[in-house]
């Protein structure tokens, strides 16, 4: 009786199986999945923002990011350096200064998501670039996000005059963090 309770169970389990399995694409057949191999043209300038009386800046180029922050009045420099893997691989060789670019989109709009070669947890840095008018005239604007709910946390613009006077300004069409509001 027990022999024939495992056979019903066994077969179920394989129709089951394997009825699922056929509606799914194996993974052989799957397009692999790769981050980006450059960071997209149109990032690839030197960004400002300005609070708290600081320049921030962050300046993308085709392979690399780097920035100067300022942080309870302590400058901070850093520098990631953008490489390419299939996101599937499992093993990396400690590399601390190389990051991954991916695309993402969120909130009606498209984000790219630097995360740190060696990063399992936390949902990286999310940058896009968006054009809004201010004072008549189109200008673009580097949002930076974080977080699970790809809050945004600041806006970058590309001259330190403009960063100047728009300052930490909100834009009404942003998903702020509920504690920056």
């Amino acid at each position: 009786m027990k022999k024939m309770m495992l056979a019903v169970a066994t077969a179920v389990t394989l129709l089951a199986v394997g009825g699922v399995s056929l509606g799914t694409p194996v993974a052989a057949q799957a397009k692999t999945k790769t981050t980006l191999k450059a960071v997209p043209q149109r990032y690839r300038h030197t960004w400002y923002h300005y609070e708290h009386g600081k320049m921030d800046t962050l300046t993308f180029s085709t392979k690399r990011i780097s920035g100067l922050t300022y942080y309870d009045g302590q400058a901070a420099k850093y520098v990631a350096h953008i490489h390419h893997h299939k996101l599937s691989a499992k093993k990396f060789k400690k590399h601390y200064s190389w990051s991954t670019v991916t695309n993402k989109t969120a909130h009606q709009a498209q984000w790219i998501n630097v995360r740190g070669w060696n990063q399992i947890m936390g949902d990286g840095d999310y940058y896009k670039v968006m054009t809004k008018t201010y004072h008549g005239k189109k200008i673009s604007v580097l949002s930076q996000a974080g977080g699970a709910g790809i809050w945004t946390s600041a806006h970058y613009y590309r001259t330190k005059q403009l960063a100047k006077q728009r300052g930490p300004r909100y834009f009404s069409n942003e998903v702020y963090y509920p504690m920056n509001v």
